[in-house]
């Protein structure tokens, strides 16, 4: 348990291996990450944990921010003792971000999975494209999500996990917002920066999510994108062996 956000936390592995952290995007828990686990644990450390108001973690008293989340990967960070690589799979995808620029001492690496789309000028008023850019993230995600039984599941589960849903939905232009303005304060860590696509989570809008995880990889010069064939938004359940290699590819280019 991590006590600042009562975070329900389990760490796999030798303590004294290289630490991987794992974090969820919208409706994501623990359990979600056991195949990653098992092909990572012979080698690193890995701590899992169910984001606030998700799996067995109780809700936030803090609002739903960019500023939120970046504390609750310090918490969890502080329990691996030292820097580790940074997996986001989807919404977590801001976060992990969000959280190498603003705290590049404890990052090792990072590996985005099928990470949710940041337009610039999100959230911002009075932006007739930011609105338009901010619906289709929404209606992607939501596709998204109808592709996988998991994140149902889960909203049709616990009314706490039904309301951080919610709640960061409606965060989200907020939030992208915040991570557009630390975009254009704080550079990337010169860690390795790997952006995975799920092939068939790609939907009606190939091109542009393709242009939107090429240029999430462009922000790095150490950035690599890769489109999963047959993978589904949930890849850490379908390809678990790619997200794992993908994982320890930022040790082996140390």
């Amino acid at each position: 348990m991590v006590e600042d956000f009562a975070l329900h936390l389990v760490s796999d592995g030798p303590g004294d291996a290289p630490p991987f952290v794992l974090t969820s995007g919208l409706g994501g828990a623990i359990a979600d990450w056991d195949a990653v686990t098992r092909l990572l644990v012979p080698r690193a450390r890995v701590l899992r944990f169910d984001r606030p108001g998700n799996g067995s973690s109780v809700p936030s008293r803090e609002p739903v921010t960019l500023r939120r989340e970046v504390a609750v990967l310090d918490a969890v960070l502080d329990a691996a003792g030292g820097p580790a690589v940074l997996v986001g799979h989807s919404l977590a995808g801001l976060h992990v971000e969000g959280y190498a620029r603003l705290r590049p001492a404890r990052v090792r690496g990072v590996v985005l999975v099928d990470p949710s789309l940041v337009p610039p000028g999100v959230g911002r008023p009075f932006d007739v494209g930011a609105l338009v850019a901010t619906a289709f993230v929404r209606c992607g995600l939501t596709a998204l999500a109808a592709r996988c039984a998991g994140p149902l599941l889960r909203l049709a589960g616990r009314p706490p996990v039904r309301a951080a849903v919610v709640a960061e939905l409606a965060a989200y232009p907020e939030m992208a917002a915040e991570l557009d303005a630390v975009r254009g304060a704080h550079p990337l860590p010169d860690v390795p920066w790997q952006v995975l696509t799920a092939g068939e989570a790609l939907g009606r809008f190939p091109r542009r999510v393709l242009a939107a995880h090429e240029s999430m990889a462009g922000l790095s010069p150490r950035g690599v994108h890769r489109v999963v064939p047959g993978s589904t938004h949930m890849m850490q359940l379908d390809e678990p062996e790619v997200v794992a290699e993908a994982a320890l590819r930022c040790l082996a280019s140390r």
